[in-house]
């Protein structure tokens, strides 16, 4: 069972259930298996269920909702049996969990960790992070992500908004922040989906076309001919915490016969061969961040 998985880990209330709710809410043609520790604490709309099953739920747009009540290894067991019906898994983190040993896990069992995602309160976080009872949790729990996501930001004005995301700079360094509220991020922020690179287009070997919309920015890099590994680790390595996701395929130098599919996300990158080598342009990746990134590398 090689199927992706995401973990979303983050503190009691931070957003979370909302966060899982939008993604099936809006999972499109991805078809996403969902783990979740409880579902009392998962507001699934009435419309996307189909028929529940002691502690799965069956839902009308292809996904899966699973408990983690009776332990991973069941959970893990129930999902294996259906493993071709699903594109991806997306596994929730108790609210005081480290998430990168639900990642662990999850690696122990065959699945492939796409991303470890944390949910931010940013009206609570800073406090949180002080507390004397909770606040090495707190503090582990952001070390571990791949992407931080800001939640509930429309409750704080711009100033305050900005004072959190400097503090999250300090204490995570260059850990990709995006803001959301109530939870509502892009499937392709989170995971990738639908991210096809862009069609072939004439003019320079290497280049960047680029897109704005809703705060976002979207760059598709073309490359007519094959790069080292380590230029793709250079690569990999330059996009700054503005960057949220990448990915895309690449044909390299080192390893002529094989074409890859890149992914990255925060400082996690990877290359996965398909077996094959004669598609052009050699690297065609899509790139998305912020809006007016200027920390994107070049090949």
């Amino acid at each position: 069972m090689s199927l992706p998985f995401t973990v979303i880990g983050g503190y009691l209330g931070a957003g979370k259930t909302s966060l899982l709710n939008h993604l099936l809410a809006n999972a499109g043609a991805q078809r996403i298996a969902v783990l979740v520790n409880d579902f009392g604490s998962v507001n699934i709309d009435v419309a996307l269920v189909r028929n529940r099953d002691g502690d799965t739920i069956e839902l009308s747009n292809g996904c899966m909702c699973c408990s983690l009540a009776d332990g991973f290894s069941g959970a893990i067991d129930r999902l294996s049996r259906r493993a071709a019906d699903f594109d991806h898994v997306v596994i929730e983190a108790s609210g005081v969990a480290y998430p990168a040993r639900i990642a662990h896990l999850g690696e122990t069992f065959g699945l492939n960790l796409n991303a470890i995602i944390v949910m931010v309160d940013a009206e609570r976080i800073k406090a949180l992070a002080a507390d004397k009872f909770v606040g090495a949790t707190i503090r582990g729990q952001l070390a571990q992500a791949d992407l931080l996501v800001l939640n509930k930001t429309d409750l704080l004005d711009p100033h305050d908004c900005r004072n959190v995301h400097g503090w999250l700079l300090r204490h995570n360094g260059q850990t990709p922040v995006i803001d959301a509220v109530r939870g509502q991020v892009p499937l392709d922020v989170m995971f990738g989906a639908h991210m096809t690179p862009g069609v072939r287009r004439a003019g320079n070997p290497s280049r960047f076309q680029a897109d704005h919309a809703a705060g976002f920015g979207t760059w598709t890099l073309e490359h007519e001919k094959p790069v080292t590994r380590a230029a793709m680790g250079r690569f990999a390595a330059g996009l700054g915490p503005d960057i949220y996701r990448a990915k895309g395929f690449a044909s390299l130098l080192d390893e002529p016969a094989c074409r890859y599919v890149y992914q990255q996300v925060g400082a996690r990158w990877s290359l996965e061969d398909i077996k094959a080598s004669d598609a052009t342009p050699a690297i065609s990746i899509v790139v998305i961040g912020r809006a007016g990134a200027t920390t994107i590398a070049a090949l």
